[in-house]
C-alpha cells in the first residue's frame, strides 16, 4: 500500500517466498498491443548487435527488419540501452521483435482495439475491490476463470473510535458505512485515497464520454443508462458520502480494524472495524472530490438526488477546513493501518477551491487559487495539480476573472517538462525516481502526456504518453508486464488477500502493480530482489513484496485514465 511505508510490515509477517524467476530476457515489448499508427519500438538491452527483426509470430517469417541505434548508458538500471525502432510498420498481425538469439514475449498490432481488453479489465478492478456485496461470477469471469467470492465487510455497523468522541457521538458510537472499494491489497477503506482516484476516473469520462457511454463493462448495473464507469464511481462515492461527519461537516479518515488483517478472504475477516481520524486535508479531498462529482452526474436519472446532496456535503466540508485551519491524522497508539497522512495542506485547499468554483462559480473561491507555484506529477500527497487539471478542461466555463492563459501556461510547463525527461533519458521514462508506486507515476505522468496532447493539439505529447503505456505491459528492463493477466510475463504473486486466499492459480486481473522501488527492500529481504543498488530493476513478484507487488486505487485509476485517452486517440 502506497502510503502505508511505516505500518504495513506487520501485515506480511509470517508470509513465505513464492516468486518466479526474473525475466533473463534482453528485449522488452508491450507484450499485449500496439496500435497500428502509435509509435513502436522495443527495449533493447546490454546487446552488441546493429539490427533487429520483426517477425510473424505463426510463421516466424522476418516481415520488417531495422538498425539499433548507439547505446546510451541509464544510471537508473546500470545497463546499456537501445531501442528497437518500428513505428512505421503497420500491418496489423501478432509478431514478436528478434534481436541476435534473443526475442520478445509475441503482441499484437492492431488497426482497432489495441486498447479494449485492458481499458474494460482494469476498470472491472474496481468492481472487484468492491466491500459489502458478493462478487458475482457472471461479471468476474476472466479467461474462463471464476473470480466470484462472497461479500465481505458489511459495514453496516462500524466503531467510533475513543478518539473521536464528541458529546454528539460518544466512542463506540455504532455507525453504518456499507459499499466502497477496498483501498489496496488489504480492506481498509481511505478517504484520502478515494479522491484522487475519483478525479482520475471522472476525468477520463469527461474527456471521452461519448467512448464511456457506449462502453459495457458488464456490472450489475449496466443495465440502467448510466454510463457504467460513472456507476462504478458512484459505488464509492455513496460511501464516502457516509463519511461525513453531520454534526460539524468534517470528514473522517478510514474505516479499518486496529491492525491488518492476515491473509485472508474478506468474508473471512470477522474482526471489528472502526471509523478512525479526521482531519483536514480529508475534509479538503472530500470537498473537491463531491463538487466534481456534483457536476458530472447533475441531473442524471438514475441518481437524481446526488448532485445536491454532493454539493451541499462539499460546502460543508470546505466550511470545516475553514473553521478549522490545519488538523493532520496520526494513527492513534492503538492503531497501526495506514495513515494517508499530509502535513501541509495548501495543496489539498488549492484543489478543493477549484473544483468549487467551477462548479459553482462563486467567485469567492478565487481568493483561495493561486497559479504562482509549481506543479508536480500528483500522488494522494500532493494534488494541487488535480485541480489545475480540472481547470484546464473546463476552461472555457470559467469565470472571466480566472486567468485562463496562466492555467494553460502552467500545464504547458508541466507537460513539457515529462517531454523532456522522457527525451533525453535513456529509458525513455519521464520520471526521476522510483519510488513506492513508481508506476503509478508513470500512469499519471502519461496521462497528463495525454491531456496535453488533446488540450493543445500536439502530437509530440502523445507520443511519450504511448511510451508510459507501454512501459507498463512490458517495455521495461525487469520484462514485466505490470497489469496482471495480461502478457506472457507478468506478476503472480502480488500482495493482495484476496488473490493470496482464494485458491485460484492466477491473481485477479486487471490490477496494477506498484513496481520498482529501491527504497524499501526489507519486506522480503534485500538479497531477494533482482536489484538492491539499481532502482529500475528492483521489483520482485513475491507476497511479500507489498514495497513493489501490491496493488492499490490511485495507481489503477491513472492507468484508466492513460488508456481510455490512447483509445480515444485510436
Amino acid at each position: 500500500m502506497n502510503s502505508k511505508i511505516t505500518t504495513i510490515f506487520a501485515a506480511a509477517l509470517g508470509i513465505g517466498c513464492s516468486a518466479t524467476a526474473q525475466n533473463l530476457s534482453f528485449v522488452h515489448s508491450n507484450q499485449v498491443a500496439y496500435s497500428a499508427n502509435a509509435p513502436k519500438t522495443a527495449m533493447v538491452v546490454d546487446l552488441n548487435e546493429k539490427t533487429f527483426v520483426i517477425k510473424d509470430a505463426k510463421t516466424d517469417i522476418d516481415v520488417y527488419k531495422g538498425e539499433l541505434p548507439k547505446k546510451k548508458f541509464w544510471r537508473e538500471s546500470n545497463e546499456d540501452i537501445t531501442w528497437a525502432d518500428f513505428s512505421d510498420f503497420k500491418k496489423p498481425g501478432r509478431y514478436y521483435v528478434k534481436v541476435g538469439n534473443d526475442r520478445t514475449p509475441s503482441f499484437f498490432i492492431k488497426e482497432k482495439g489495441a486498447y479494449d481488453e485492458t481499458l474494460v479489465w482494469s476498470i472491472k478492478a474496481f468492481y472487484l475491490w468492491r466491500a459489502s456485496m458478493p462478487i458475482d461470477g457472471q461479471h468476474a469471469t476472466f479467461n474462463g476463470v471464476n473470480y466470484s467470492r462472497e461479500a465481505g465487510h458489511p459495514d453496516n455497523v462500524v466503531y467510533l473510535h475513543s478518539s473521536l468522541a464528541t458529546p454528539e457521538r460518544k466512542a463506540d458510537t455504532e455507525l453504518s458505512c456499507p459499499g466502497g472499494w477496498y483501498d489496496a491489497g488489504d480492506y481498509g477503506k481511505y478517504t484520502v485515497n478515494a479522491g484522487i482516484t475519483l478525479h482520475s476516473l471522472l476525468t477520463a469520462y469527461q474527456l471521452n464520454k461519448q467512448m464511456f457511454d457506449t462502453l459495457n463493462l458488464n456490472i450489475p448495473e449496466s443495465t440502467n443508462q448510466t454510463a457504467d464507469i460513472l456507476d462504478e464511481c458512484m459505488y464509492e462515492l455513496k460511501w464516502l458520502l457516509t463519511m461525513q461527519d453531520p454534526n460539524d461537516g468534517g470528514v473522517y479518515n478510514k474505516i479499518t480494524t486496529l491492525k491488518f488483517p492476515d491473509m485472508r478472504m474478506p468474508a473471512k475477516d470477522k474482526e471489528d472495524r472502526y471509523v478512525i481520524g479526521k482531519s483536514t486535508d480529508c475534509a479538503l479531498d472530500f470537498a473537491a472530490t463531491m463538487a466534481l462529482a456534483s457536476r458530472i452526474y447533475k441531473g442524471n436519472a438514475d441518481y437524481p438526488d446526488f448532485s445536491e446532496k454532493a454539493l451541499k456535503a462539499a460546502k460543508k466540508a470546505y466550511e470545516f477546513a475553514e473553521r478549522k485551519g490545519e488538523i493532520v491524522f496520526m494513527n492513534p497508539s492503538d492503531c497501526n493501518t495506514g495513515e494517508y497522512s499530509a502535513p501541509g495542506q495548501s495543496d489539498e485547499k488549492f484543489w478543493a477551491a477549484c473544483e468549487m468554483l467551477i462548479t459553482t462559480g462563486d467567485e469567492k473561491y478565487l481568493s483561495d487559487i493561486t497559479l504562482f507555484q509549481i506543479f508536480n506529477v500528483p500522488f494522494w500527497g500532493d494534488v494541487r495539480t488535480l485541480g489545475l487539471v480540472s481547470l484546464l478542461i473546463n476552461k472555457d466555463n470559467l469565470t472571466d476573472k480566472m486567468d485562463k492563459g496562466a492555467v494553460e501556461r502552467k500545464y504547458r510547463a508541466l507537460v513539457d517538462n515529462l517531454l523532456s525527461l522522457h527525451k533525453f533519458s535513456p529509458g525513455k521514462l519521464p520520471i526521476t525516481d522510483f519510488f513506492w508506486g513508481s508506476n503509478g507515476q508513470v500512469a499519471n505522468s502519461g496521462a497528463l502526456l495525454a491531456i496535453g496532447a488533446k488540450v493543445f493539439k500536439q502530437d509530440k505529447y502523445m507520443d511519450a504518453a504511448y511510451y508510459c503505456y507501454d512501459y507498463l505491459l512490458g517495455e521495461n528492463t525487469t520484462g514485466y508486464s505490470f497489469l496482471t493477466g495480461f502478457g506472457r510475463i507478468s506478476p503472480k504473486h502480488i500482495h493482495d488477500r484476496r488473490s493470496t486466499s482464494d485458491g485460484i492459480a492466477n491473481p485477479l486481473p486487471g490490477y496494477l502493480v506498484g513496481g520498482p522501488n529501491l527504497n524499501q527492500t526489507t519486506d522480503c529481504g534485500k538479497s531477494k530482489y533482482p536489484s538492491n543498488k539499481y532502482s529500475a530493476r528492483a521489483y520482485l513478484d513475491d507476497i511479500c513484496s507489498y514495497s513493489t507487488n501490491e496493488i492499490a486505487l490511485n495507481w489503477n485509476a491513472p492507468f484508466v485514465l492513460l488508456t481510455s485517452l490512447l483509445k480515444g486517440n485510436e
